[in-house]
């Protein structure tokens, strides 16, 4: 496999993995909304009250955000490893000196 191959198939992986993260960050977004709105109906007597639904509601909160914020980073670091990967594989690609059709050497 050379080396523009190569360059492709981790593009292509890093793509797919970009798309796991915001996935991921997208639950993280979801779960911080829906704790805080599971303590506030609690407090506001329309979910019934028990222990185990406090725990839930602050695990949701607290975990969404944590999985927030590392999705977040996750992210940017598999982005900034895309965008190198694709500037190797331009440098890869200027290196061997294509010549177009029709154009005479």
């Amino acid at each position: 496999m050379d080396e523009i191959e190569r360059l492709e198939l981790r593009i292509d992986e890093l793509r797919e993995a970009i798309e796991r993260s915001r996935r991921w960050r997208f639950a993280g977004r979801a779960s911080a909304v829906l704790g805080p709105a599971l303590l506030a109906g609690l407090m506001l007597g329309i979910v019934d009250y028990t222990p185990e639904r406090v725990i839930a509601a602050l695990a949701l909160a607290i975990g969404g955000m944590v999985l927030m914020g590392s999705s977040r980073s996750s992210t940017e670091e598999l982005e900034r490893a895309l965008k190198q990967a694709e500037a190797e594989r331009m440098a890869a690609i200027d290196a061997l000196d294509l010549v177009q059709v029709g154009e005479r050497s």
